[in-house]
């Protein structure tokens, strides 16, 4: 896979405070701790500053930074959003008080125009063995106040007395409560907009644990739930997705000949042992440049392991021509699926699965690249802003370096964070232009997967190459 470093590149969640771990000024200078938890969910990855120095990096959407030791003190706490251009102080808390052996957690939400921070404490309670104490937190501004009830694993809530009510920002400390297999569910009135199905509590015993609802972050997560949760733990952080909750797919036919062979459009099948689904026709009458269901959107389906089937179209999987590898996908996930390469020739046919990343951005657009095209060979790609160069220049090399050097098909991207604009995207295969996009407008928020395709073979519709390209 091709990799691009992106600006926001992942780093290690690290703490540096001078002279924190210098063990012989311990009894001299009294600690607690601070932990951090992203729970904006327009807002780009983050850097936590204390006092003028980066303490925490790269702390993405449904993170925490877990429990960091510093000196007791008083400190300047600033969160920095990471941005294409130059980064930009988000959150500013001047005085922000951290005391002897106390425990705070930050946590960043609300949308990135309406940002702010909420100080959540630990639990008070002291767990025993078979107990978990637990502090619950409304961090997600797309519900607003709910009920919170605890049942049985499968029970309606018919019957069930809240074991609280809520609103946005608001914590309880629910103290310590026994474990084992709960179910958690959150109604507005009598309509459950949140069930997390059983979750076994049994491996907190005797731990504090923070619970967050936060947004959900695509529309196959809000599909189910406008929320989920986030079970903080001092170390880790398990999300809670609502029980329903299912994987989203699109796919897309870039194929130049599977529909010659095939003697037209083709057909896609898909079957899971597992889930006890037979071979079930996914997709009908599927030609050149194709998407299921549309750019925008995904088919969503059980989470599960699955094989797919691509035959001609005469509803038979016994014609089939390929059979995938198993795929798994996995809930709340929503991925992209490319019929590439040549059924008669090389490259060889194959179905390209990648995983996309659709959480809106509000301070970027997003943007990864496919090469589907086996007519271009490897190729290379520039992007510039809109007018700075024109065909000849970019061919010519004064458009500089590519983004992309000697990108070969079948290489996918990781996402790249563009800054809102307007840009120029040319492909270059040998020296020359085989794919010219000029003026292609981005927003913020945008996320788009750009999948470079070929002419049709031997011949037909598109006689030229092109761009595919999807969004969320």
């Amino acid at each position: 896979m091709h990799k691009i470093t992106t600006l926001s590149a992942a780093i290690a969640s690290t703490l540096v405070l001078t002279g924190c771990d210098d063990e012989k000024y311990d009894k001299f200078f009294p600690k607690g701790e601070l932990r951090v938890i992203h729970a904006s969910v327009d807002a780009p990855p983050v850097n936590v500053i204390l006092n003028g120095k980066t303490s925490i990096e790269n702390l993405d959407y449904a993170e925490s930074s877990g429990f960091q030791t510093v000196r007791a003190g008083s400190y300047r706490v600033q969160v920095e959003g990471i941005i294409p251009g130059g980064n930009a102080t988000v959150i500013d808390v001047d005085g922000f008080a951290i005391n002897k052996n106390a425990s705070p957690t930050v946590i960043a939400l609300n949308t990135v125009s309406s940002i702010e921070p909420i100080v959540v404490q630990e639990s008070t309670a002291a767990p025993a063995d078979g107990e978990v104490a637990t502090v619950v937190v409304h961090g997600a501004s797309a519900a607003g106040a709910v009920d919170i009830y605890l049942t049985a694993p499968g029970d309606s809530i018919s019957g069930y007395t809240p074991a609280f009510n809520f609103d946005f920002k608001d914590s309880i400390d629910a103290g310590a409560l026994p474990t084992g297999t709960v179910e958690i569910q959150a109604a507005i009135g009598s309509t459950v907009v949140y069930n997390s199905g059983a979750v076994d509590l049994s491996p907190f015993s005797g731990q504090k644990i923070m619970l967050v609802a936060v947004n959900s972050e695509n529309d196959t997560e809000n599909s189910a739930s406008p929320i989920k949760i986030l079970a903080v733990t001092d170390t880790a952080t398990i999300e809670l997705r609502d029980a329903d909750t299912q994987f989203g797919a699109k796919v897309v036919h870039a194929s130049p000949d599977a529909s010659a062979a095939a003697g037209g459009p083709v057909e896609v099948f898909a079957t899971s042992s597992a889930l006890g689904i037979a071979p079930l026709e996914l997709i009908d009458a599927f030609d050149y440049t194709d998407i299921t269901p549309s750019a925008a959107s995904y088919i969503n389906a059980p989470a599960g392991d699955y094989l797919f089937d691509v035959a001609p179209d005469t509803d038979s999987i016994g014609d089939s021509i390929y059979t995938s590898a198993n795929l798994t996908l996995t809930s709340g996930s929503e991925y992209t699926v490319i019929a590439a390469g040549r059924v008669t020739t090389s490259p060889a046919f194959s179905l390209l699965a990648t995983q996309d990343n659709n959480r809106s951005i509000a301070t970027q657009a997003s943007l990864k690249l496919t090469h589907a095209a086996p007519a271009a060979g490897t190729v290379d790609v520039f992007i510039t802003a809109a007018g700075s160069y024109t065909t000849a220049e970019v061919e010519a090399g004064f458009a500089g370096t590519p983004l992309l050097d000697e990108f070969a098909f079948g290489d996918i991207t990781d996402y790249v964070a563009v800054a809102p604009g307007a840009y120029d995207i040319r492909v270059l295969a040998g020296g020359v232009t085989a794919i010219n996009l000029e003026g292609v407008a981005v927003s913020g928020g945008d996320v788009l997967h750009a999948i470079a395709r070929g002419p049709s073979e031997p011949s037909g519709t598109p006689s030229d190459f092109g761009v595919i390209l999807l969004s969320n």
